[in-house]
């Protein structure tokens, strides 16, 4: 062995100790997931897992009715709301030789106004004819050439076709973008989006097709074209009285749209809340085994090939399981989001096939005559006062009713029962049983009172959280943790959670959880909104999941041998996900409210799909009974409706007040 210099040799063991004191964790770089690549890994599974084997008929058979339930849940149409009379009232007819308009409106719920064309052959049918709904995209609805050319052409060839305006269009009132451009945040937690309105309204066209002396209600169809592509598989999948479906530029996958971050060019109608992590082919599974062509352009910039091809493939397989492989078809062409000569022939051929039973190929394609808007108007410029429709999305979705509670044993019934709700749909893919992986613990110092500590865990789905922690020095015994989510606003976070801790007094340890965008997986508006947007394609929400994360923290903190027990805060914002994490882990202890928010009828409050189906912030709040809750400052008067429940619960005293955080210690009170 070669000899060293004495400071030589020194330096050398210093720097061997000093190597041994670094965690392996940081001995070997990290990755720190994304909310963006815990999207994608996310969709991946989603659209890999979609019928990726085809169901046999027996299965198929076996689940279609539970299979349609589920699709009418996500669309908000479960139950179906009571069909009550139309009220279709023609205002005005045109004669154009060889066709006839009609201008009609109908009811599709008491008051709400649909609007639309129906095309018909001018010569009065030697039998009844099939009939063609064709669905718009969003732009002027109607009295847009490229779509009152399809019913046109159908009306010339045939068959009855009626064109709806899309809701926000053309003579329809009422609201489409709400995540979109309106903060509509509160629509994900009703369990609203805009694609049930227009499927109930197509659905209660159907009923006024199947009302007419002219049309054969046994031979009824559905296409459209971008939003209406996507309406026409929503449609398709919840009503079976419709026998051919044509979606056109409006076929994809979960992975495709979250990868491209296409939901940036879709408005909320483009999609359902995922409840059941369904991608395109378990809708088509849905439709099969009656005639399903997908027709898109390879060019589509929100619609990508790798998106429909691998759709066309599963569906193809399904068809061929079900034994009608000649009633699923697919026509592509090199063009953009739109109709092109060789889309519109094969779509006509197809109907023609499935509806008429002639197979011919088409070669008539549509004409270049476009019929003046004020001539379509069905109201003629002055709309219906008070029209319904513009309070859809509170009249659409059933919510549930605040409960009517009269003892200990209602309330148990009701508890059990919410709770399961919960689980089964807003937290459906958001919990698990499985322990978070620890990947690092460290000791950040401390001041005059507290020592300081960082955790760094993976939270259920591989993102990465940091446990910022607060314990009073020179403290041997087991102590409380008060465990908070950091809110987004938060800028700093560098020591037990800075300026978001709950600033508490005594023998009280503080975990600051630094769930998903906050802290080091903060994202700003580049992403933000986006990923908003994202997460209920695959069944859930953003703070859905920073439940999770707390969830996680919460399970963290109690394996610590200095832990006694834990109880979770949360102030403005926060306050949300503390009520969930409490409601959902039966051995947090207490939850201590500041500021709450008072409903998620509020467009401010965060998001929770689906959550008012089950109850809203006061009502899901008294599922910790009989665990105490502390409000500082005040009890927000909604809340006093948990206040009552307890107090006629006998358990009044373990809901408390107290004028500063400050002052809060566990509450000592026993259990009724």
């Amino acid at each position: 062995m070669p000899h060293l210099h004495p400071r030589t040799t020194v330096l050398f063991v210093l720097l061997f100790v000093a190597s041994t004191l670094v965690p392996a964790s940081l001995a070997i770089a990290q990755p720190w997931q994304t909310l963006y690549g815990g999207l994608r890994s996310e969709a991946s599974r989603v659209t890999s897992e979609s019928l990726d084997v085809p169901l046999t008929e027996d299965h198929w058979e076996a689940t279609e009715q539970e299979r349609r339930e589920k699709w009418l849940e996500m669309l908000g149409l479960s139950p179906l709301p009571e069909r009550s009379p139309l009220k279709a009232t023609v205002t005005g007819t045109l004669d154009r030789g060889d066709y006839i308009v009609e201008k009609l409106h109908f009811q599709s719920l008491p008051g709400a106004y649909v609007t639309g064309n129906l095309y018909r052959p001018a010569k009065p049918p030697q039998e009844k004819l099939p009939a063609v709904l064709y669905l718009c995209g969003h732009s002027q609805g109607k009295v847009n050439p490229r779509y009152q050319a399809h019913p046109r052409w159908f009306a010339q060839h045939g068959y009855v076709s009626l064109v709806l305006d899309p809701i926000q269009l053309g003579e329809m009132q009422g609201f489409h973008h709400g995540t979109y451009r309106g903060q509509r945040w509160d629509w994900p937690s009703r369990g609203y989006t805009p694609a049930g309105t227009e499927v109930w309204n197509a659905i209660r066209a159907l009923d006024y097709l199947q009302t007419r002396s002219d049309v054969d209600g046994e031979r009824l169809g559905v296409t459209g074209l971008s939003g209406g592509g996507v309406i026409s598989w929503c449609l398709g999948a919840a009503d079976a009285r419709v026998k051919v479906v044509v979606p056109v530029c409006q076929s994809g996958s979960i992975q495709q749209v979250v990868t491209d971050r296409s939901t940036d060019g879709h408005c909320d109608c483009a999609f359902w809340i995922n409840y059941y992590q369904w991608c395109w082919p378990d809708i088509g599974a849905l439709i099969a085994p009656r005639a399903l062509m997908i027709a898109s352009g390879s060019e589509d910039i929100l619609w990508r090939p790798d998106g429909y091809l691998q759709t066309a493939y599963r569906l193809r397989r399904q068809y061929e399981q079900l034994d009608v492989p000649d009633r699923f078809a697919m026509v592509q062409d090199v063009s953009r989001h739109g109709y092109t000569p060789k889309l519109r022939l094969a779509i006509f051929t197809w109907f023609n096939t499935h509806l008429k039973n002639d197979p011919t190929p088409v070669t008539e394609d549509i004409t270049d005559f476009v019929e003046p808007e004020e001539n379509l108007l069905v109201f003629g410029g002055t709309l219906p006062s008070e029209d319904q429709m513009t309070r859809v999305d509170e009249l659409l979705v059933k919510n549930a009713d605040i409960p009517q509670i009269k003892d200990k044993s209602d309330w148990q019934t009701y508890q059990r029962t919410a709770l399961q709700k919960l689980k089964q749909t807003t937290f459906r893919h958001s919990l698990s049983n499985d322990p978070p992986h620890r990947l690092e613990f460290r000791s950040d110092g401390r001041d005059q009172v507290l020592t300081y500590g960082s955790q760094i865990f993976q939270s259920v789905d591989g993102m990465t959280v940091t446990v910022k922690t607060t314990r009073p020095i020179d403290s041997e015994q087991k102590l409380p943790v008060l465990a908070f989510a950091v809110p987004e606003s938060a800028e700093k976070t560098f020591a037990g959670g800075s300026g978001s801790r709950p600033s508490v007094d005594g023998a009280i340890s503080t975990a600051a959880v630094e769930v998903r965008n906050t802290g080091a997986t903060s994202v700003g508006p580049g992403y933000l909104w986006t990923a908003r947007r994202s997460y209920p394609l695959l069944g859930e929400s953003l703070p859905e999941r920073q439940v999770a994360d707390l969830l996680a923290a919460v399970k963290l903190i109690r394996e610590d041998q200095s832990t006694s027990s834990v109880s979770v805060y949360g102030k403005g914002p926060t306050a949300a996900q503390a009520i969930y994490a409490a409601v959902l882990d039966p051995e947090i202890r207490e939850v201590v409210l500041n500021q709450p928010p008072k409903s998620h009828r509020d467009p401010e409050t965060a998001e929770f799909l689906g959550v008012l189906r089950v109850g809203d912030l006061p009502q899901n709040l008294a599922l910790v009974f009989p665990r105490p809750i502390t409000f500082i400052g005040e009890i927000p008067e909604p809340y006093r409706w948990t206040q009552r429940l307890y107090e006629r619960l006998g358990a009044g005293d373990r809901i408390r007040i107290l004028p500063s955080v400050r002052q809060w210690q566990p509450s000592q009170t026993e259990q009724p």
